[in-house]
């Protein structure tokens, strides 16, 4: 396990099984634990039992039921000081001092902005 995981996990939340599998296995060959769902009622769901195991939350921006932006609120009422990093297919920019990794993706930077999001504090624009 990498040292920035404090032992903890990473939550991927897609509702494309094809993007979970991916970043799964490739921040898992990087020495990450990850739990995933395919949508945010589920991760929500998880989190409010797991809580204390999530390190990060990686996940979508479009998803049905509940989008990645309501799913961050929702845990970041839970927890303010969780990292928290977007994916997106669409031209969507991060406007909540999150980072946001642009769909499709390489696995290196999928590691890397991991890597980053764990070892940096989040920054919220002034109101």
């Amino acid at each position: 396990m990498t040292p920035d995981m404090q032992n903890g996990t990473i939550l991927i939340v897609d509702d494309n099984l094809d993007v979970r599998a991916f970043a799964r296995a490739f921040l898992e060959h990087a020495g990450y634990s990850v739990v995933t769902a395919a949508d945010g009622a589920e991760a929500l769901r998880y989190y409010e039992i797991h809580q204390s195991r999530i390190a990060l939350l990686l996940t979508d921006v479009t998803m049905p039921r509940m989008n990645g932006l309501d799913l961050a609120d929702r845990v970041l009422c839970i927890d303010s000081q969780l990292p928290v990093l977007f994916m997106s297919g669409d031209s969507w920019n991060a406007d909540r001092g999150f980072g946001c990794l642009a769909k499709p993706f390489r696995p290196a930077e999928l590691v890397e902005r991991v890597s980053r999001a764990l070892n940096s504090e989040r920054t919220v624009p002034a109101a």
